[in-house]
């Protein structure tokens, strides 16, 4: 362990070891020679005198030596195994107040333990010590302005801390704290982590590590807050993966770890228990449970999964929010018919306009017909899901409104089984998809190649019974282009010969997905297959989005984000002063704020700290709701040791100084300054002293 000193300048004092030293030269007595008679045995008894006073000389100056030298190095604050050096000294506490952190105790929560912890730690400091605290949870922020000195403010500012229900990002903590200690007025600082340490992934905290080790030279100390705690939680909700209109039976599963056996768990939608579903597995460990929904009628519904509550009891309601649109907008675009075409038109575009939109009432599609020499920019973007099929070559500018939209979320449905299109496919949308372009096309006879559903979970095909399913793997087709999935494309439905049939291939926020054929009848039998018309009603839902979509149902430490849909809506845009946000807990939230993406507008209400509903509204009026839920790895409960963080800082090129976990808070001083040596030191130097006069008694030196 190393030796400080609080005044190193006061070394300098052990140069006044040398004048014992200078004293003793200059003081020795010269010999004088005489001559007198013959006294052989008085000059043997002499010299054994002369060797004994030079021995006890020495020994003398010695220890008056060393008594200067320990009086002098007591004088500067001497300091076994502390920290810190001398000047302002600088102490960071970095409190997690994530969501783990709201765990009960005995006494309060792991957060009233940490605050507890930081003042006591704080009150043992010196008034001359400059300290901050860095929050760090849902969002990391400085609590105080500046470095403060250590005291009373510096103490009551802490009751400005409070819990939330997000994680604990390390990269971002460590970010901020390199930016603290660049500003503080003394190093090195010293960082004081107070935390349950809950595992949280790290993999991305290296630029945060690099930015602290630049900043300049810390001490990282721990506490840990806290011991692990049995509980269970509810970890995700997986709404149904595409649109859902009013009446459709469908399921919401849930990801859950159970607190016990045979634990219940509740589906209340609008206020109102719906569903119930008992585990099966053990407690403890994370399980898959589905509920079974009918769904409701059209608008948006806030429900929630719910357990028994807990020690932790932020995870034990996850909300989310249930869209039910009114409508779906498809635009359909098509080539120019030709003659060959027939009654199905170009590409069989007919067939899939009646599947879509047969016109019956109560039908969740609003169809829009178009051909491709009219394709306008407007129309793209008014559409939930654009359909191409065999369609001419676009326009330059029709092209990259629709790449641009599909950039920013659209999703569009490319059906080419015509073998004329094979250049345009080959040299324009696929490469726009990022897809290989087609390897050729392929032409059977009949009876062709049966359709394969390669993952029969997919919301295309969840909920089909198997009857359904074989009757859509029955299909034949006689033609098509052999196309690959590249690097990014999907495969979901594929030819009995292995050749793709469906592939989605995702393009920044948006999608495509090529159907590899048509509906013509020489190309294949879907058009007249029963299941031609829930294939490409799901296809659309699917793409349109599922349960109001991923912006609806977010995690605390997330930006509420509310797209603006409908007349109504967008008709409030117009009253900006009027646009507010209630928070989580029903309080106003400030202003939202309105901004324009692709053209489409969206409110912004600032990033969530606490799990629960977020309120969009237009003074009186409410324009939307998203839900926002505990972050699944705040809700595990499974704590590091300091020695397992230890080596997670190793990993990051940062040193752990300290474990703080069996130090007394009112000691932190003493912690960090070492133990103090100047009363040994001056204890020695007496003890010297009076060694020193004990050998002296009776000599003169």
């Amino acid at each position: 362990m190393p030796i400080s000193f609080l005044n190193p300048s006061l070394l300098l004092g052990t140069l006044a070891a040398a004048l014992p030293v200078i004293i003793h030269f200059l003081s020795r007595r010269r010999v004088q020679r005489q001559k007198f008679s013959d006294l052989r045995f008085l000059d043997e008894v002499q010299a054994r005198q002369a060797r004994s006073l030079g021995l006890r000389r020495w020994l003398l100056l010695l220890l008056r030596v060393l008594a200067i030298l320990c009086i002098a190095l007591a004088a500067a604050g001497p300091r076994w195994g502390g920290l810190g050096t001398g000047g302002t000294r600088s102490v960071l506490f970095v409190i997690d107040n994530s969501a783990s952190m709201n765990t009960g105790q005995d006494e309060g929560t792991r957060l009233d333990e940490a605050l507890a912890v930081c003042a006591e730690m704080m009150r043992s400091l010196p008034s001359e010590t400059a300290v901050q605290v860095l929050v760090a949870g849902s969002r990391t922020q400085p609590l105080f302005g500046d470095w403060l000195p250590a005291g009373a403010g510096a103490v009551g500012g802490l009751s400005l801390v409070e819990a939330t229900g997000g994680a604990f990002d390390l990269d971002r903590m460590l970010f901020e704290a390199a930016r603290l200690v660049a500003r503080a007025p003394g190093l090195p600082v010293q960082i004081v982590l107070l935390s349950d340490l809950q595992e949280v992934p790290t993999g991305q905290a290296k630029n945060g590590a690099r930015r602290l080790r630049a900043a300049g030279e810390t001490h990282l100390l721990v506490r840990r807050i806290g011991t692990a705690t049995p509980g269970g939680g509810v970890l995700a909700v997986d709404l149904p993966g595409r649109a859902v209109r009013p009446g459709e039976s469908v399921t919401v599963r849930a990801r859950v770890t159970p607190q016990f056996a045979e634990q219940v768990f509740g589906l209340e939608l609008d206020g109102r228990p719906v569903a119930e579903v008992v585990t099966s597995g053990q407690d403890g460990r994370a399980v898959d449970i589905e509920f079974a929904l009918t769904v409701p009628g059209v608008g948006r519904h806030l429900g929630v999964v719910r357990q028994e509550t807990d020690a932790l009891p932020d995870d034990d309601r996850r909300p989310f929010v249930l869209s039910v649109p009114a409508h779906l907008n498809i635009l359909l675009v098509h080539g120019q018919d030709q003659p060959l075409d027939g009654v199905a038109g170009r590409g069989g575009w007919r067939y899939l306009a009646e599947a879509l939109d047969p016109g019956e009432q109560g039908s969740p599609f609003r169809t829009v017909i178009t051909t491709s020499a009219e394709l306008t920019t407007g129309a793209v973007t008014a559409a939930d899901v654009v359909f191409l099929v065999d369609p001419d070559p676009l326009g330059r500018r029709a092209l990259d409104g629709l790449l641009a939209w599909v950039s920013a979320g659209g999703q569009v449905v490319v059906m080419a089984g015509d073998p004329k299109l094979t250049a345009y496919l080959t040299d324009t949308l696929l490469p726009a998809a990022g897809l290989p372009t087609a390897a050729g096309f392929a032409a059977v006879a009949a009876p062709g190649q049966h359709t394969r559903i390669i993952d029969a979970d997919h919301p295309v095909f969840s909920g089909l019974d198997v009857a359904a399913l074989g009757t859509f793997q029955d299909v034949t087709w006689r033609r098509w282009f052999r196309l690959s999935e590249g690097a990014t494309g999907r495969v979901l439905v594929a030819l009995t010969g292995d050749d793709p049939l469906v592939i989605e291939a995702p393009r920044q926020a948006g999608r495509f997905v090529f159907v590899a054929s048509d509906l013509q009848p020489v190309s294949g039998d879907l058009a007249g297959s029963p299941m031609a018309l829930p294939f490409f009603r799901r296809l659309a839902a699917w793409l349109a989005g599922g349960g109001g979509g991923a912006g609806l149902n977010l995690v605390v430490g997330q930006e509420a984000v509310l797209p603006v849909l409908g007349a109504p809506a967008r008709a409030a845009l117009d009253r900006t002063g009027e646009l507010l946000v209630r928070d989580t807990d029903g309080h106003p939230a400030g202003a939202a704020t309105v901004v324009w993406e692709q053209g489409e507008p969206r409110l912004q209400g600032g990033r969530v700290d606490r799990p629960g509903y977020v309120t969009f509204l237009a003074g009186d009026d409410t324009l939307g709701v998203v839900a926002a839920a505990v972050p699944a790895v705040e809700s595990v409960l499974a704590l590091r040791t300091v020695a397992g963080f230890g080596e997670i800082m190793a990993d990051l090129d940062l040193e752990l100084t300290g474990d703080l976990g069996g130090v007394d808070p009112s000691r932190l001083m003493a912690t960090l300054s070492g133990r103090d040596l100047a009363g040994w030191l001056l204890a020695a130097a007496l003890l010297l002293l009076a060694v020193e006069l004990g050998l002296g008694r009776g000599s003169r030196v």
